[in-house]
């Protein structure tokens, strides 16, 4: 059977659990939720997304935004995203969105077509968790998310070393700090 845009976005957050299942990252329960905004914190700074948005994200993504990293049952790693839909791929292009507290209709629902990828951020505490964190990001973004555009805007100079030495986004002219990566095929292409 042919595989189309549809048929790859419907699934979304299934096929993300399983991907990343793969690299023993599970997602977040909501009462997991401030242990992991704490822990993010705690490595990149108190000026990210609230436990409160974080979690209302997470919850309408249905489990597909916050993935944690365990070692000997401690939290050790965070990987969090957004996926948005139409009017939230607008409102990234056109300065709008805003990450700290997405609205609603920016984001992609289960069952809805997934228009593009935010990443909220990655941190780790150590080194096999950070790798987990990494490459799984890497498996999805090239995989499962490979046929949306990719968007992020590293708060710390080793986050936008990360985002393009190790992830391949390169810095977005006339955006505020913003860096990107064009879907797979047409990063193929160019």
């Amino acid at each position: 059977m042919k595989d189309t845009a549809i048929d790859r976005t419907l699934d979304l957050g299934a096929r993300l659990r399983r991907e990343l299942a793969g690299f023993a990252l599970r997602p977040a329960r909501a009462d997991e939720t401030p242990a992991a905004r704490g822990l993010a914190a705690r490595l990149i700074g108190e000026g990210i997304v609230s436990a409160r948005d974080l979690e209302r994200v997470h919850r309408a993504s249905g489990g597909a935004s916050l993935f944690l990293a365990h070692e000997e049952g401690a939290l050790t790693g965070v990987l969090a995203f957004v996926l948005l839909g139409r009017a939230g791929l607008q409102a990234v292009r056109d300065g709008s969105f805003d990450a700290l507290a997405p609205a609603d209709a920016h984001l992609a629902r289960p069952g809805q077509p997934a228009s593009a990828f935010y990443g909220w951020g990655v941190a780790a505490t150590t080194k096999a968790s950070a790798r987990r964190l990494i490459d799984g990001s890497r498996a999805i973004m090239d995989g499962v998310l490979g046929h949306l555009p990719k968007f992020a805007r590293p708060t710390t100079e080793a986050g936008h070393r990360l985002m393009r030495e190790r992830l391949g986004f390169v810095d977005l002219p006339a955006s505020r700090g913003l860096v990107w990566q064009p879907p797979v095929q047409e990063a193929a292409a160019a």
